[in-house]
């Protein structure tokens, strides 16, 4: 069932790309809009190797202070779904590739995906040192 539904929308989604994608050729020209094409798949990968390069920076920062990346592992997410849309022809996907790359829209992403699946995410670490009433001493009789 699942499979069905997830090839309707992504065959009705490219359609309606290549729909306004014509619509729009037809409107900017050919060569703008390959142009646009071009452009905006260069902005893509500029964007996936920067931000994600911080995204990494942040996460090592977290991990290095015993923390769970948790934001930082979905904000890296986001930015490269959005790169990956901005590669993608179209201006369908340009759009919301462009709006992934802006950080009130990944908030917000967070937040939501936090709300539905917050319950699935994990707890953070353990403390890096156990206190001595966690310690148990074994001696050797030799």
């Amino acid at each position: 069932m699942w499979k069905w539904l997830l090839f309707a929308v992504f065959s009705a989604f490219t359609a309606l790309e290549v729909s306004v994608l014509l619509l729009v050729g037809g409107w900017l020209g050919v060569g703008w809009t390959l142009a646009w094409i071009v452009g905006s798949a260069l902005l893509g990968v500029m964007m996936v190797r920067v931000a994600g390069l911080h995204a990494l920076i942040r996460i090592h920062r977290r991990l290095s202070e015993q923390e769970l990346p948790t934001h930082e592992l979905l904000d890296m997410a986001m930015i490269l779904v959005g790169g990956m849309m901005l590669i993608t022809p179209g201006f369908i996907s340009d759009a919301l590739g462009l709006l992934l790359a802006l950080p009130p829209v990944r908030w917000l992403g967070r937040q939501a995906f936090c709300l539905c699946y917050g319950e699935y995410l994990p707890t953070p670490f353990p403390p890096a040192r156990a206190g001595a009433e966690d310690v148990i001493e074994i001696r050797a009789d030799t």
